[in-house]
């Protein structure tokens, strides 16, 4: 059990190691970081948008509280938790700013529909989570397909409070804080499959 804490261990750490390098550089080259991504406006943001942020993060944090090892370590603050909630933040603000401004934003700049801004974010997403499948193609594609789901989710919030990145991040972050590092954990034990928990 300790080999898979300490391989969960390496792949958060390498999560913040490179996520949190590029949005260093981001915060860096940045003339106003936080101002650009909502959270000097967060206040103007509809209840509606909040109220569907919080469906977001309720239904997925249900959904993945099924898995064993989620459940296990949602509420258990050890040192494997604590880098999991640094990576949550890391990973909040990176993968939104990547997903849903640079890559939204681009697609309205082309004509794209909110729809399709979506339904496409929603898919980059999903793939991009492909990886969590280890060693089994069935989490693999289970992976893909929640994560799609979350991306999508996300990606109406984003369309939802008029673009503002902000509550998409806080979304994000009580999500992946929630369930990390349990879920990865259950990567590494090859534990993810198809709709249900391997046993």
């Amino acid at each position: 059990m300790q080999s898979a804490d300490n391989q969960t261990l390496k792949i958060i750490s390498s999560i913040i190691l490179v996520q949190g390098g590029v949005l260093l550089y981001w915060i860096i080259t940045s003339d106003n970081f936080f101002g650009s991504i909502g959270f000097a406006t967060l206040s103007n943001v509809g209840i509606l948008s909040w109220g569907i942020a919080a469906l977001v993060v309720i239904s997925y944090v249900w959904g993945a509280a099924s898995i064993s090892n989620v459940r296990e370590h949602m509420f258990k603050f050890n040192n494997l938790k604590y880098l999991a909630l640094l990576g949550a933040l890391v990973s909040g603000f990176f993968e939104e700013i990547l997903f849903r401004k640079i890559l939204m934003d681009y697609l309205q700049e082309e004509g794209f529909s909110d729809f399709l801004q979506i339904i496409i974010s929603g898919i980059a997403f999903g793939t991009a989570h492909l990886v969590w499948g280890g060693k089994a193609l069935s989490a693999a594609i289970n992976a893909t397909l929640y994560t799609f789901f979350l991306g999508s989710g996300l990606a109406l919030i984003y369309i939802m409070s008029d673009r503002n990145l902000a509550l998409c991040i806080i979304a994000h972050i009580i999500v992946t804080g929630l369930i990390e590092p349990g879920l990865i954990k259950s990567a590494v034990l090859n534990k993810l499959g198809y709709l249900k928990e391997r046993i």
